[in-house]
């Protein structure tokens, strides 16, 4: 991700899940919900494909000085992720109940064209106990 001066958390948060659902969808999936959010977490996106639903955690790094962009799913948000998809599918009538929780991260590595390189990592991790749908 190129430095832009005066770009918010927010703003920087928004490019990486334009992208990411972007990339998604030309996969074939097909986005459900952006920034779904309940008391009890937020989901960046919500896709689905074969009959599966994808929760979809986005992550951005710029530099490799914060770490790799997976390290950042730590226990306790792995834990908000889970209790929030569980709001949603209970929510949801008739809703399949084959889920997975992936992970899309946009660099810190550049591709060919120099962008930002996007990785998809399907079944990033399981839910946690506290998932009972």
């Amino acid at each position: 991700m190129a430095k832009r001066k005066g770009v918010s958390t927010h703003q920087k948060g928004k490019w990486g899940e334009d992208r990411a659902a972007a990339y998604l969808m030309m996969k074939g999936y097909r986005v459900l919900e952006r920034n779904y959010r309940v008391p009890q977490g937020e989901i960046d996106l919500i896709a689905s494909r074969n009959g599966t639903v994808v929760f979809v955690e986005v992550k951005s790094r710029k530099g490799k000085l914060q770490g790799s962009p997976l390290e950042a799913v730590s226990p306790h948000k792995v834990g908000r992720l889970s209790a929030a998809a569980a709001v949603y599918l209970s929510r949801q009538p008739g809703a399949p109940k084959a889920c997975r929780f992936d992970v899309v991260t946009l660099g810190p590595e550049k591709n060919w064209m120099g962008l930002a390189k996007i990785r998809h990592v399907e079944n990033a991790f399981t839910a946690s106990e506290n998932f009972n749908v």
